[in-house]
């Protein structure tokens, strides 16, 4: 989703390339022009090419700031993405329950770990402090499944995807709900994976990875997903 935006974005045309276009051309006559000679090359008049010497570094400037206007627009697609996202994260725990040994002794909170680089930006850290079935949710990162030990949601990020079966390894036995958005990031033993549905965020269940996981999902969220299997 996140190429096709990008490719939306930067297939908007400017006025200024038509310009460019027109200045190319009379370039070109000109410089064919002058393989003919002095004489055939004084047909091109004069305010021409002065203009096209004068407007090019400006065409120019206005393409390159059209270029950066649209990769600004991609990512700000993506932020609004990851925006979502993280809202779904908040909602997932409502509709989840964990077993008592998923928390430390006299625990408060929920904490929501991000494994490897963190593509939410701040839309996960507005999260931190908000309450959830009584318990205050935290925010942490982490480069090894270690880091996160005390976590109840682990999102494994699209960058750790080289091993992404060795850290679902490492959380198979824990009582940890798994996200990502990687293809068959489910199907693989993760438990939530985001996926694009007509241009919109949905997301898989693996119920048969909960379940090892001890994990119990409400109908009401299962009604929502795809339910896949290992």
């Amino acid at each position: 989703m996140r190429f096709s935006r990008l490719r939306a974005a930067t297939s908007v045309s400017h006025p200024a390339s038509e310009t460019a276009k027109r200045c190319f051309l009379s370039l070109r006559e000109r410089a064919g022009v002058r393989g003919k000679g002095a004489q055939e090359s004084r047909q091109v008049p004069v305010w021409r090419r002065a203009f096209c010497i004068l407007a090019l570094p400006l065409v120019l400037i206005t393409l390159c700031l059209g270029f950066s206007a649209s990769t600004h627009a991609a990512e700000n697609l993506t932020l609004r993405e990851y925006e979502i996202k993280a809202a779904y994260l908040y909602n997932f725990i409502k509709y989840i329950d964990w077993p008592a040994q998923a928390f430390p002794p006299d625990s408060q909170t929920i904490t929501i770990g991000v494994i490897g680089e963190n593509p939410f930006g701040p839309a996960l850290a507005t999260l931190n402090g908000k309450m959830v079935k009584d318990r205050k949710v935290v925010v942490k990162e982490g480069t090894t499944v270690k880091d996160l030990a005390d976590c109840q949601v682990v999102f494994i990020s699209a960058s750790e995807s080289s091993r992404l079966q060795e850290i679902l390894g490492l959380l198979k036995d824990t009582k940890v709900l798994t996200v990502g958005d990687v293809e068959g990031f489910a199907a693989r033993g993760g438990i939530i994976n985001f996926v694009e549905e007509r241009n919109k965020v949905r997301f898989e269940i693996n119920t048969e990875a909960a379940k090892r996981t001890g994990l119990t999902i409400s109908s009401e969220l299962l009604k929502l997903a795809k339910v896949v299997k290992s």
